[in-house]
């Protein structure tokens, strides 16, 4: 903007010298104007005194002449009308010199304010750019305000949900705490939930009384249900031969037997719900 307004205060400065020249030669025609009329003046004069030389005398000797009509003043000389006229006429020839000067240093600086005017022009051509160029950085920065708002207003939303979910996440660790305390309170019972409801006796069997005296027969397994409703058991006999199961259901209160066992294998019972047993014969 301050170089926009530069060639407009040298072109206001450029209007006054204009106005002053103007001025100057306004005066100097005046005096132009007023030196030719004082020329003609005494031309005049000096054309009339000699029109007067040229006259013969007609007035008798001794007597006074008549003066002419307006001719009161007594007549100016030819030599003293012939220097003011010359005088007079190098006044007029100086101040048309001058004129001629004054209009040519007019007619240059009108030049100078035509270029003046178009540097003018241009200054508010590019000003009215800038002014628009200004226009859209001012709407740019109102609609980045406006986002730089909304992303305030987003991030205050997820800052409050962020502190919100802190809070459930708190409260789900309090809660986790919680429950491991009571699963830790009640693991042993659970522990105890899950161990099968059974006592399990092995019995060894001897020979009869046809057999050779003490000549072992094998183990029996007497597995006792010690809850009131029925239990349903897989029995997995597992030995040198190999490992078979069987399934059987003890009621409540009830014994099973498993007969025929050999000492060193393994019998696993197995109940759903519950944790196997696993029991070696001997």
């Amino acid at each position: 903007m301050n170089d926009a307004s530069a060639p407009r205060r040298e072109l206001n400065r450029q209007a006054g010298s204009v106005l002053g020249i103007l001025g100057v030669c306004l005066l100097l025609a005046i005096v132009v104007i007023v030196l030719a009329a004082k020329v003609h003046h005494l031309n005049a004069q000096a054309a009339k005194n000699a029109d007067a030389q040229k006259q013969p005398a007609t007035a008798t000797p001794g007597v006074p002449q008549a003066q002419a009509p307006g001719q009161g003043q007594p007549s100016v000389p030819p030599d003293k009308s012939r220097a003011e006229f010359l005088q007079l006429q190098a006044q007029l020839d100086k101040a048309k010199s001058q004129q001629a000067d004054l209009q040519s240093q007019l007619d240059k600086a009108k030049a100078q304010s035509a270029g003046l005017q178009s540097q003018l022009d241009a200054a508010k051509s590019q000003s009215a750019d800038l002014q628009t160029q200004l226009d859209t950085s001012k709407a740019q920065s109102t609609d980045l305000q406006a986002q730089i708002g909304q992303a305030a207003t987003a991030s205050a939303q997820l800052r409050a949900q962020l502190d919100q979910a802190k809070a459930q996440a708190a409260d789900e660790e309090s809660r986790l705490q919680k429950t491991e305390g009571e699963l830790a309170r009640i693991q042993p019972a659970l522990l105890r939930a899950r161990r099968l409801p059974i006592t399990a006796v092995f019995e060894k069997i001897h020979g009869g009384p046809f057999e050779v005296v003490s000549a072992p027969r094998g183990f029996t397994l007497h597995i006792v249900n010690l809850y009131l409703e029925p239990l349903v058991v897989d029995i997995t006999i597992a030995g040198p031969d190999g490992a078979h199961t069987q399934t059987g259901t003890i009621d409540g209160g009830a014994t099973l037997n498993v007969v025929k066992l050999a000492a060193g294998e393994k019998v696993i019972v197995a109940s759903e719900g519950y944790d196997s047993v696993t029991l070696t014969v001997q």
